[in-house]
């Protein structure tokens, strides 16, 4: 990755970001080549070249988005582990910002409020729950939404239809 001012990057756990900035800085009282990126929101991280290149990633292909959308559409068996155990590797994947990955988290949530509204029960996601598939939902969306040239609302709306097809 070249990592120059104006490419557009994904930070896994932050989601797509421009170069603005790529300039040398003292840091720790050495003189090291660091990248600003401008993330949504407003936020600006600034990361060592070294570091940015573990860290940053270019945006998904189309064909990516075909995984995305194959694994929406799985069914998925729901997990009976206590949410903490679900919710380390839910979290794991978030900050990975792989767009598979968190394609499951929005499988696998969908899919077990959909078991716990077949069983009639009025329990629905818990709200920790419910965080993490809202985050993956925002990034995953964010993403299509650059890929596809289209707005998020556009992208979090077929992000839904695929969930439905499941």
């Amino acid at each position: 990755m070249r990592l120059q001012v104006g490419d557009v990057v994904v930070y896994g756990s932050h989601g797509v970001g421009r170069i603005a900035a790529r300039e040398t800085r003292v840091v720790s009282g050495e003189e090291r080549e660091v990248v600003a990126v401008e993330l949504g929101e407003g936020l600006t991280v600034t990361l060592p070249v070294d570091r940015a290149r573990e860290l940053l990633r270019a945006p998904v292909t189309e064909r990516d988005v075909r995984r995305v959308q194959e694994t929406l559409r799985q069914s998925a068996q729901v997990s009976q582990e206590p949410w903490l155990s679900r919710q380390r590797a839910a979290l794991a994947k978030l900050a990975d910002g792989d767009p598979v990955g968190l394609a499951e988290i929005l499988r696998d949530g969908a899919s077990r409020e959909r078991a716990l509204l077949a069983k009639g029960t009025r329990t629905q996601l818990s709200p920790g729950e419910r965080d993490v598939f809202a985050r993956a939902h925002q990034l995953l969306a964010s993403e299509i939404a650059l890929v596809r040239g289209v707005g998020e609302d556009e992208a979090s709306r077929w992000i839904d239809e695929q969930l439905a097809r499941a």
